[in-house]
């Protein structure tokens, strides 16, 4: 008898935003899947990281005593390696799965189903993985 073990899958992290992305740009046409990924790179790359170190320096600011300084250094380095990072990552990936698809769409005029959203969304996780570490 085989035992199984069970694993819970979270869905709402930037995985699902990169997944969310390529469906949505899958939709569109070439110009669509584009302005997609234009949307979702900015988004992810440069408007969420700036709203979380404008918050960060807005709670530096309320750190008193003599431990504020290593405090606010450790709360840098928490939110560059636990946020900033994976949301730019996110956006890199959207950018490559909007702009693979929008190429697929220009040169193949053929609408790309379900399996190969799935498959070109695994592999810009995986390039935009690389490219941001």
């Amino acid at each position: 008898m085989s035992c199984h073990r069970y694993s819970r899958r979270r869905r709402d992290g930037l995985s699902s935003a990169v997944d969310d992305a390529a469906h949505i740009a899958a939709k569109f046409g070439p110009v669509g899947a584009l302005l997609t990924g234009a949307i979702g790179y900015s988004l992810f790359y440069a408007a969420l990281p700036a709203c979380m170190m404008a918050w960060a320096v807005e709670r530096k600011g309320d750190l008193k005593g003599p431990a504020a300084v290593v405090f606010a250094t450790l709360l840098d380095q928490v939110m560059w390696h636990r946020f900033i990072i994976p949301c730019q990552w996110g956006g890199i990936a959207i950018l490559l799965v909007c702009t693979t698809i929008a190429l697929w769409k220009y040169f193949d005029q053929v609408d790309i189903d379900f399996e190969g959203v799935t498959f070109l969304s695994a592999v810009s996780k995986a390039i935009g993985w690389l490219i941001g570490r």
